[in-house]
């Protein structure tokens, strides 16, 4: 584990557990949501589809809520925002032990 910088980051608490996100082909995959946490750059989300289709591994995206309330996933293109980004959430979730 790289020491990762927190400076300005936290978990975000949330009450909702899973959303349905909707793929650019159209198809729907309901995910449950592994964490929301922030950084000084933004917000974002790590989600698993309950499917099981990515045995182990998850999303990750930049998230927002708009003015209706909605949660709005971006996908990260930039590699440099990815790693810095999946470093955090390693970070963050170091001590944190997950039920199942």
């Amino acid at each position: 584990m790289h020491n990762t910088d927190l400076t300005g980051c936290r978990i975000i608490d949330t009450d909702k557990t899973a959303l349905t996100m909707t793929t650019d082909d159209g198809k729907d995959i309901r995910c449950s949501i592994v964490r929301i946490f922030e950084t000084p750059a933004g917000q974002y989300i790590v989600l698993i589809p309950e499917d099981g289709s990515t045995e182990g591994s998850g999303y990750l995206f930049r998230f927002a809520i708009d003015e209706e309330g909605m949660p709005v996933l971006d996908n990260i293109t930039d590699d440099a925002e990815y790693t810095h980004a999946s470093a955090i959430f390693e970070a963050l979730n170091q001590n944190i032990e997950f039920s199942e």
